[in-house]
């Protein structure tokens, strides 16, 4: 494996789908979220055909997916973005919105730092609005210390088998008297961002579960918008995205994180090429696959960790479990 240094404009094609997407909800029966805006951004990302662009958008339009009922708020949205600039409205708009970072499993900001990378001025407004109507704080408090998301970790996989059951309620997972527990003592400052995202992949690679899939994009997205903040908001919005990591681990049983020594090992494994892995991602139709490995990819040429190819590799069914791997080693 080696590193690959991949620098992408958007597509002609891919602006243009998302232009015509803005006439579709951003959620479907007021809970769940659409993939569309998100899958066609990572996939023009990964440099699908404008054919697979086409194909996926016009499945989606096909397939019973929901009209908006909110397009004047979005036409103001996308006026004040066109007359302000992107830069200054998510400046205006996105302190307000740092507390509920984990907002609907991350969606609104990952589809936030897709648009900020394709510069496309009606994403921008579609996801701004999208985390401004689904709002939502984890019912947490922290406490100041110097504890990071990897001790955390330790305390909730600590506890006996049963524990944490599988779950989405990330609410009921937050008010249990242990988490509060683990969540006291944590450090939040300049290094916040940093440990969101070891943590992400960390949890992922140990657990390869669809809602730690959300870690590794959701931690993308918020370093991707953190980029566009004042310091003091970025920092903030870290520090609010790291209890939601410590949640949703626990909501997925809080499996051991694997040690030092077998991340090295999953990191020395044979690895399929960036090549094998784009081909088989955009030939996926599951918008998480297709999310994940292009997260993981972009991660990876950030950080130069294998974990993350790792990551990419699994998401496109061409590496086994970590701890697959481990038992066979």
């Amino acid at each position: 494996m080696t590193t690959e240094t991949i620098t992408r404009q958007p597509s002609v094609t891919v602006m243009r789908l998302l232009d015509e997407e803005l006439v579709f909800s951003p959620s479907y029966r007021k809970t769940y979220s659409s993939h569309l805006a998100m899958a066609l951004a990572a996939l023009d990302n990964m440099g699908a055909a404008p054919e697979v662009l086409q194909a996926v958008f016009d499945a989606h339009a096909s397939g019973g997916a929901e009209r908006r009922d909110d397009r004047e708020q979005l036409d103001e949205h996308l006026r004040e973005t066109v007359r302000d600039g992107i830069a200054a409205t998510v400046r205006a708009r996105v302190p307000a919105l740092v507390d509920g970072a984990e907002t609907a499993l991350f969606h609104p900001v990952i589809r936030l730092g897709y648009a900020l990378d394709l510069g496309h001025s009606g994403q921008v407004a579609a996801a701004l609005l999208d985390w401004e109507r689904r709002h939502h704080t984890l019912p947490v408090t922290l406490s100041p210390g110097t504890r990071r998301l990897a001790d955390i970790a330790a305390d909730l996989a600590a506890h006996p088998t049963g524990t944490w059951p599988h779950t989405f309620d990330l609410d009921g997972i937050a008010r249990r008297a242990e988490m509060q527990t683990a969540l006291t003592g944590v450090a939040r400052d300049e290094h916040t961002l940093d440990d969101v995202s070891t943590f992400a992949i960390a949890a992922h690679i140990a657990a390869d579960d669809f809602i730690t899939l959300h870690l590794v994009t959701g931690a993308r997205a918020v370093r991707t918008v953190s980029e566009w903040l004042e310091r003091d908001v970025a920092e903030h919005l870290a520090a609010h995205t790291l209890p939601a990591m410590a949640i949703a681990y626990a909501a997925v049983g809080a499996p051991p994180l694997l040690t030092p020594s077998e991340l090295d090992v999953v990191r020395s494994s044979p690895m399929p090429s960036r090549a094998d892995i784009v081909e088989l991602a955009t030939e996926d139709r599951d918008p998480h696959v297709i999310k994940v490995a292009e997260a993981a990819l972009a991660e990876e040429q950030r950080t130069a960790d294998p974990l993350y190819w790792f990551a990419a590799a699994r998401a496109a069914d061409l590496v086994p479990p970590a701890r697959q791997l481990l038992d066979q080693t």
